[in-house]
């Protein structure tokens, strides 16, 4: 099976500072205002490290009101001018999508361990991007960035059997905690299209349920990577409903 270039990918520094944002992490609507310059200036170096091959994230300037469309039931998305945008290439590797995912998510995890907040946002206005693309590339998806101007909340996630094939209880304490950090992911309008499975020393990513983009699943896959820590471990891409799998070694 191929081997995912997430492996060895970022050092133990970064996946330790994700993993600490992956709680603090909220979707943030309503900003007080934009990132200051040395917040810019970090966002700007912090994009040029988390990227996959075929990924790049760019920050850009527009109007909130003209770049993101507001949604039934969803409050406008307001208060900051700054956005980074997750554009994807797949002349570059056929798994583009699943790379932007990973790398956006890494994106939005520096975001939060800076104490900034952030919006996964795939229905957006593209002619209010304006950020020269190449042939082959897309945005696939954007997010707003500031200074959040909301009182925090609790998440509304599924329960851990829900997206589990068996009694994750059952699993060692690494998977266990290694979906418990999917559990945690963002997907569009929360669906958490994806179900985890374990055998073995391996633990599997499925496609499940409504919905599903390869977006959404390289989110839960950084997270299913980051959630086991520092436990050494390989991530080999799948077929068909199977994206991945962390195959766990043993330790001497």
């Amino acid at each position: 099976m191929e081997k995912c270039p997430l492996n060895d990918f970022f050092s133990p520094a970064q996946r330790a500072r994700f993993l600490e944002a992956v709680a603090k992490r909220r979707s943030v609507r309503a900003y007080r205002m934009g990132p200051d310059m040395a917040q810019l200036s970090a966002l700007h170096f912090a994009a040029a490290r988390v990227c996959l091959p075929g990924v790049r994230i760019v920050l850009h300037d527009a109007e909130p009101e003209l770049l993101f469309r507001r949604l039934p039931m969803v409050g406008g998305i307001s208060g900051t001018n700054k956005y980074a945008a997750v554009i994807a290439d797949d002349s570059v590797t056929p798994r583009a999508a699943l790379h932007a995912g990973i790398s956006g998510e890494a994106f939005v995890l520096e975001a939060t361990a800076m104490g900034l907040g952030t919006c996964w946002v795939a229905s957006f206005r593209k002619n209010a991007v304006d950020i020269p693309l190449n042939p082959h590339e897309k945005v696939l998806a954007v997010t707003p960035l500031g200074v959040s101007n909301e009182v925090s909340s609790g998440r509304k996630r599924k329960k851990l059997t829900e997206i589990c094939v068996g009694d994750p209880a059952s699993w060692p304490l690494w998977a266990y905690h290694a979906a418990e950090c999917v559990r945690q992911a963002p997907s569009a309008v929360n669906l958490q299209p994806w179900r985890l499975a374990y055998a073995g020393r391996t633990l599997m990513l499925m496609k499940g349920g409504v919905g599903g983009s390869a977006l959404d699943l390289g989110i839960a896959l950084l997270h299913m990577s980051l959630g086991v820590g520092d436990k050494p471990h390989e991530i080999q891409w799948g077929e068909g409903k199977e994206i991945a799998s962390l195959i766990a070694e043993d330790e001497a």
